[in-house]
């Protein structure tokens, strides 16, 4: 079975089912994990689905955790839009890389805002085409099809021209000792270098990404200037967490 075919098939298995384990997906087409596994990562950074815990879960439909009711996606979204609001000023220039989080703040910017953004993922630029006073700026390079954002070394090349007030960073997982982490090695370059043409770096985070690693660490949590979350209460309750020098919204 193509790859097109299986993830037709995942997506049409859990309007049904709702949710439906890694495990059971791999048995029922014969397929193996680690083919799953990349399928569901890849329809997750489309927005098609959550992956929580080796389960494929539907967006409409997220079970509970120690008691409590995961917030819906949709409600987090627009909960760390909210606040991203409230650090937008006149005049700015903001730099923003790919991922459904950014996408969502960028389409909730205020229309009175008087700003650039920089951004190295069309779908954002697009969505910013309506907007009465902001200017978009898209960095060029080789497109990556999977995240839908462009790389290389043409997008670090242009990017040494800016300098930006704020950087809007998207992320895979957050972690008290292993930091901010994504999942390809080359896009976790270009963050690095994001954060030096910025005066400030803020990470917005949806609840499952919290105590999250993946395998390509950008910085430690230190580095960052402003941490953002739907639920600021999943971090603020741990001690674990080096947070002092971190603004939480």
């Amino acid at each position: 079975m193509l790859k097109d075919e299986r993830q037709h098939w995942i997506l049409n298995k859990l309007d049904k089912c709702k949710k439906v384990s890694l495990v059971a997906i791999s048995r029922e087409l014969a397929v193996s994990y680690d083919s799953i596994r990349r399928d569901i990562i890849e329809l997750e950074e489309r927005g098609l689905l959550k992956k929580v815990h080796g389960w494929a879960i539907a967006n409409c439909y997220l079970p509970t955790q120690a008691g409590k009711v995961i917030p819906s996606p949709n409600t987090e979204l627009s909960s760390i839009a909210s606040k991203a609001q409230r650090l937008f000023r006149n005049g700015q220039t903001i730099l923003m890389d790919g991922g459904i989080t950014n996408l969502h703040i960028a389409e909730q910017i205020p229309l009175y805002l008087e700003a650039t953004v920089i951004t190295n993922s069309p779908r954002l630029a697009i969505s910013l085409t309506n907007h009465p006073s902001v200017e978009a700026i898209i960095l060029g390079g080789a497109y990556h099809k999977n995240h839908q954002i462009t790389l290389g070394s043409e997008t670090s090349l242009q990017l040494r021209h800016f300098k930006a007030d704020l950087y809007f960073m998207g992320v895979s997982g957050i972690h008290p000792k292993e930091g901010i982490t994504i999942r390809h090695y080359e896009e976790s370059q270009l963050k690095r270098q994001m954060m030096t043409v910025a005066a400030h770096t803020i990470v917005c985070a949806t609840t499952e990404k919290v105590n999250k690693v993946e395998t390509y660490q950008v910085c430690q949590l230190r580095d960052v200037g402003t941490l953002i979350t739907g639920s600021s209460d999943t971090v603020l309750e741990s001690n674990k967490w080096p947070h002092q020098n971190v603004q939480i919204l």
